[in-house]
């Protein structure tokens, strides 16, 4: 991960924080540095009632915004990367022994240190999908109260008990919200299929190459004529 240094955030502090689906999460209030001046979190301000300390890698800095990668998020990525860069290694390891180019007690101990980890990524596997799972339920019920909301706002239009300008501008705001929801929860969706297919993905080894034995073609055997 690239530092980043205390003057390099000095000129994000006040500034508002976005999720990476559009919404307004909160403020910069302040940040954390080590005595090297490379900054390691960030205080945000969530509404004018809560404030939280987040680890600087879970931030996004583009074009003077700032994003803020949702806790699920982040943890799923670590995840995928874990669970992908341990499946690389057994494959490799698995290939380098086939070809016999590594002896058998290196194998073996390395083999059972990989094993390990991917026993203890497969738990932490275990925590980040049900928490994917927790956040698309919450998605799914936020998305039903919003259209809850959106056609109680229809009949009072279409009863004519609100104006076309609070209808419109109340409207607007629902479909927003609607569509942050369904993206956000598309993105859930994505990550746990993408997890599930890394748990299921199979050690591959790649063929070892050995020469083909070249059969000799029969050839003439060389008569001698011996003279008496």
């Amino acid at each position: 991960m690239t530092s980043i240094k205390v003057e390099f955030i000095e000129g994000y502090l006040g500034k508002p924080v976005n999720d990476p689906y559009g919404r307004r999460v909160g403020h910069i209030v302040s940040f954390y540095s080590d005595p090297d001046g490379n900054v390691e979190a960030l205080e945000i301000s969530f509404g004018d009632f809560d404030f939280k300390e987040i680890p600087i890698d879970r931030f996004v800095f583009n074009g003077g915004e700032v994003v803020l990668t949702p806790e699920w998020e982040y943890k799923a990525k670590i995840v995928e990367n874990r669970l992908e860069r341990l499946r690389k290694r057994q494959t490799a390891l698995e290939d380098l022994y086939a070809k016999k180019e590594i002896p058998r007690h290196s194998y073996e101990a390395f083999k059972k240190k990989l094993e390990e980890a991917l026993l203890e990524a497969k738990e932490e596997t275990k925590d980040v999908k049900a928490e994917l799972k927790k956040r698309q339920a919450e998605l799914e019920d936020t998305i039903l109260e919003l259209e809850k909301a959106m056609t109680s706002l229809k009949v009072s239009y279409l009863a004519g008990e609100i104006p076309d300008k609070a209808y419109k501008v109340a409207a607007d705001q629902i479909r927003k919200h609607i569509e942050h929801a369904e993206s956000e929860k598309e993105s859930v969706k994505k990550h746990l299929e993408r997890i599930e297919v890394l748990e299921k993905q199979p050690v591959s080894i790649a063929p070892t190459t050995t020469e083909e034995t070249v059969p000799q073609q029969d050839q003439a055997v060389p008569v001698v004529v011996l003279e008496e």
